[in-house]
Parts: C-alpha cells; sequence; structure tokens
C-alpha cells in the first residue's frame, strides 16, 4: 500500500508544519532537511509507492504560503515524471 499524504489549508499554517506533516505521513527519513530542495531528494529516491494530493482552498491560507505551495507542487510534479513511485493529484 502506497503511503498518502494530502495536503489541506489545516497543514499549511506554515512551512514547518507542512514539512512536519509530509515527513510523518509519506514515511520521510529523519535526516529530511524540512524544505524543498529535500523533498525533491526523498522523491527521488522512493523506492515504495507515494502519493501526494494538494486539496487546498487557496483563501484559507496565510500569506506567502500560496506562492511556496505552488512552488512545492512544482516540486513533487517533477518528481512525480521521473519516478514512477510518486503520483501526484491536484484537486
Amino acid at each position: 500500500m502506497a503511503r498518502q499524504a494530502t495536503i489541506t489549508s489545516d497543514q499549511c499554517l506554515y512551512k514547518e508544519m507542512l514539512h512536519e506533516y509530509l515527513q510523518e505521513a509519506l514515511g520521510l527519513p529523519d535526516y529530511y532537511g524540512r524544505n524543498l530542495s529535500a523533498l525533491a531528494d526523498c522523491l527521488a529516491e522512493a523506492c515504495e509507492p507515494c502519493a501526494i494530493t494538494f486539496a487546498i482552498d487557496e483563501d484559507e491560507l496565510p500569506a506567502g504560503m500560496q506562492a511556496y505551495l505552488f512552488r512545492m507542487a512544482q516540486v513533487c510534479a517533477r518528481e512525480a515524471l521521473a519516478n514512477k513511485n510518486v503520483k501526484l493529484t491536484i484537486i
């Protein structure tokens, strides 16, 4: 069974909270750096299936998080194209 992370506005109050959620939901290693570069590295190395779903209401996001989530979605999309174990869904 694939590890799954559904990113909602509730997990996006601040960057650290979002990365903490992703680390737990996707079983990312203890050395995960909790930033977009580290996320890209971990997804590139994913040997087991993982699914990431963005289900966000943009109107509920704190200032600054909308742009960050856009960049995160780009990272996830790039890695999903490169690694068959990574699946990305945007609702």
